[in-house]
């Protein structure tokens, strides 16, 4: 703190005077700021942890031979670095490839039978329409024709009855009677045969629809035959393929390969064989431990700072963090708060479990708070006392 900016009459007092009557006036003056920043100056206030820890979460993939098979191409090595998808080991594959051909071959011949029988199952039931018209229409001819010739029986009736009263009178001769009945009996012979063409052509019609409807039903069991067959072979041709894919064993996730197995090209390989693990690399976190004194006080989102044992922060730094998560109660009386890294200096390895201490800021106050603070936590008692409270001037380390 500048003293010279505080008081500078007084500074300039001494200065100029430079005489013992005025030493009294420097640790006055000293006392006034020391007042001044005991009084309104604001400090951070560090709620500091019992214990802390670097956790490098990592997931450890373990590697099996999934089926029986001879060994043609290995790529397993010790401490190797993969990603996934990466080939691993392959086994003989020849007699899959061979069934997967097959397979593919039978599906591809299905296609256009499909095809075909779905092209004479349309053109089937466009006839049956179009058939149902011609149907209609015959019929309709055929009525029209009886009509006509009932029309025609009926007149020839009336003649006859005509001419059989003056043939009974002698006003007719035998001739013309005779000719009467005659076209009498072909209007009625006439209107028999077109009775009986109206009835062939509904029993026609019927017929053909019948026909053409069991050979549309015969398309439909051939088409669902051919689509179940279909249905089956990709089925069968997916299976392959998956005991073709399951020859070729593959690193699961992007990591490190950790204890590996000799596996030589020529070796024979059973199912369930341990063939090598896979060390994925996951996120790195804090876990610190507080005392009980520190719930309601440490919220998430809130800053801190670690420092890590065996790494002087003064030559290293330390690593910036924010905290995740509180527990809601403590546990072996302790209370656990994980913290994510949000920056970590260079020089510092990414290891599992490497100690330390986590500082939380959780507020700020006054020098004369925090020493009314301590006092009253004096007076309640040793273990109080003892609780793991730090403050640092804002902005201080």
């Amino acid at each position: 703190m500048n003293v010279e900016g505080l008081f500078p009459r007084t500074w300039r007092t001494l200065l100029r005077r430079r005489g013992k009557p005025a030493l009294w006036l420097l640790p006055v003056g000293l006392i006034a700021v020391w007042g001044i920043w005991f009084f309104h100056a604001r400090v951070t206030v560090y709620e500091r942890s019992v214990q802390a820890r670097l956790e490098l979460h990592r997931e450890v993939y373990a590697i099996d031979a999934p089926v029986d098979g001879r060994v043609v191409g290995t790529q397993v090595e010790l401490h190797r670095s993969v990603h996934a998808g990466d080939v691993l080991v392959e086994l003989a594959h020849d007699e899959q490839e061979r069934q997967v051909a097959e397979a593919e071959a039978a599906l591809q011949g299905l296609g256009p039978q499909l095809e075909a029988a779905r092209a004479e199952l349309e053109a089937e039931q466009q006839g049956l329409v179009e058939q149902k018209g011609q149907r209609v229409a015959g019929v309709a001819e055929a009525r029209a024709r009886l009509t006509d010739a009932r029309v025609v029986t009926r007149r020839a009736q009336k003649e006859a009855a005509s001419f059989e009263r003056l043939f009974e009178r002698g006003v007719v001769s035998e001739m013309e009677w005779n000719r009467v009945r005659t076209e009498l009996e072909r209007s009625q012979a006439a209107e028999q045969a077109a009775r009986a063409t109206l009835t062939r052509v509904r029993s026609e019609g019927t017929i053909q629809s019948t026909d053409r409807r069991t050979r549309l039903a015969s398309l439909r069991g051939e088409i669902a035959r051919l689509e179940s067959e279909e249905r089956v072979a990709r089925a069968t041709l997916e299976r392959l393929r998956d005991e073709l894919e399951r020859r070729v064993i593959r690193a699961p996730a992007e990591g490190i390969l950790g204890e590996t197995r000799s596996v030589r090209v020529g070796a024979q390989l059973e199912e369930g064989d341990p063939i090598a693990t896979v060390v994925a690399g996951g996120p790195v976190r804090i876990v610190a431990q507080f005392s009980p004194e520190a719930l309601g006080r440490i919220r998430a989102g809130q800053r801190a700072r670690m420092r890590l044992g065996g790494f002087s922060w003064t030559e290293f730094g330390m690593i910036e963090s924010s905290v995740v998560a509180v527990a809601s109660e403590a546990r072996d009386g302790l209370v656990r708060v994980e913290l994510s890294v949000d920056e970590l200096p260079r020089g510092i390895p990414l290891e599992h479990g490497l100690p330390g201490t986590i500082e939380v800021e959780v507020g700020e106050a006054t020098p004369l708070r925090l020493v009314l603070r301590s006092m009253g936590q004096g007076l309640d008692g040793p273990d109080r006392a003892e609780q793991p409270t730090a403050s640092r001037p804002k902005g201080g380390s």
